[in-house]
């Protein structure tokens, strides 16, 4: 009996021992669950859910938590474990022609830099410019 219950565990160590026994978050723990960004120079807090090939963002005001706008969805386009576009989703969200020409000129490329307990750093490119944010995972 013993046997029987100890097995799951052993298959899962078998599957990923580093991860597992470490706890540490890989690139592939970004792919999906919710996550916060908070950004004090604009004063807002994004949360963010993600499901595969998809992102939905809520962005608030982070003195009052009151939220700022109509959630925004994209389309996660994955390059590899550390890296995807992100494109607005047009018929889901809300949009301006600042949106469609991000979109129609490759949208925001994400390169996950660095990761450090439940939050990682990623860089975000679009023509030229580059900016870091601090993610974190809450689930």
């Amino acid at each position: 009996m013993k046997l029987l219950i100890m097995f799951p565990f052993v298959l899962s160590l078998l599957a990923n021992p580093k991860e597992i026994v470490s706890g540490k978050l890989s690139c592939r723990d970004f792919k999906n669950g919710k996550f916060v960004l908070i950004n004090k120079k604009t004063n807002k807090k994004y949360l963010i859910e993600k499901s595969k090939d998809f992102q939905k963002e809520e962005v608030f005001d982070l003195s009052t938590n009151i939220k700022l706008q109509k959630d925004r969805y994209y389309k996660i386009l994955w390059k590899n474990d550390c890296q995807f576009t992100l494109l607005l989703d047009l018929t889901k969200s809300q949009h301006d022609e600042v949106d469609k020409y991000i979109n129609t000129h490759g949208g925001y490329l994400c390169t996950i830099k660095k990761i450090e307990g439940k939050c990682a750093i990623i860089e975000t490119q679009f023509e030229g410019d580059i900016f870091a944010s601090e993610i974190c995972k809450i689930r």
